[in-house]
């Protein structure tokens, strides 16, 4: 089934068009997407491998996400691609904004969520996914040294945010 995908202006504002996934974006026009980094209370992050089956780097661990729908939020697109991929739940009023970044014609919006998730319980989308686990930070900077992980220009925020949440509870602060 096509997806359709609204157009966005470099500042992410919709133009009122839409393409379809896959069609060739004119000069000034970009595409949404969005990530979400799911933390748990051991500061492990759930990273996901992507499937053999995948166009664009089959077989390489990432984070959950992906292309934002005609219609759609960026935080909306990402909490609907992580229960289709392997079957989480996660509220809204939960999830943090992380980073926007733009590469090309793509604009990303990235999120941060400390949610807790027993991976036995998963549903895994195997056109998308293929194994999840949970990793230490340490683990997921050396999978990413060593590109078995996803190129991500966020990781340094993710890496201050787990930083920040670790100081915080703690001190027995509040996330």
């Amino acid at each position: 089934m096509a997806e359709l995908c609204d157009i966005y202006d470099i500042n992410g504002h919709k133009t009122g068009e839409v393409f379809m996934r896959g069609e060739t974006l004119k000069e000034g026009q970009y595409y949404l997407a969005a990530n979400i980094w799911i933390i748990n209370s051991n500061f492990e992050i759930l990273i996901q491998k992507r499937s053999e089956l995948k166009n664009f780097s089959p077989n390489i661990w990432a984070t959950h996400g992906g292309c934002v729908s005609a219609g759609e939020t960026s935080l909306n697109g990402c909490i609907r691609e992580v229960y289709e991929e392997i079957g989480i739940e996660i509220p809204a009023k939960d999830i943090k904004p992380l980073t926007r970044t733009t590469s090309g014609k793509l604009i990303m919006d990235n999120y941060i969520v400390v949610q807790e998730f027993n991976i036995s319980s998963a549903k895994l989308q195997v056109e998308e996914v293929s194994e999840i686990k949970w990793v230490s930070l340490d683990e997921l900077v050396h999978m990413a040294k060593n590109k078995e992980f996803f190129e991500c220009p966020e990781l340094p925020y993710v890496i201050n945010f787990i930083d920040n949440y670790k100081s915080n509870i703690i001190s027995g602060g509040n996330v």
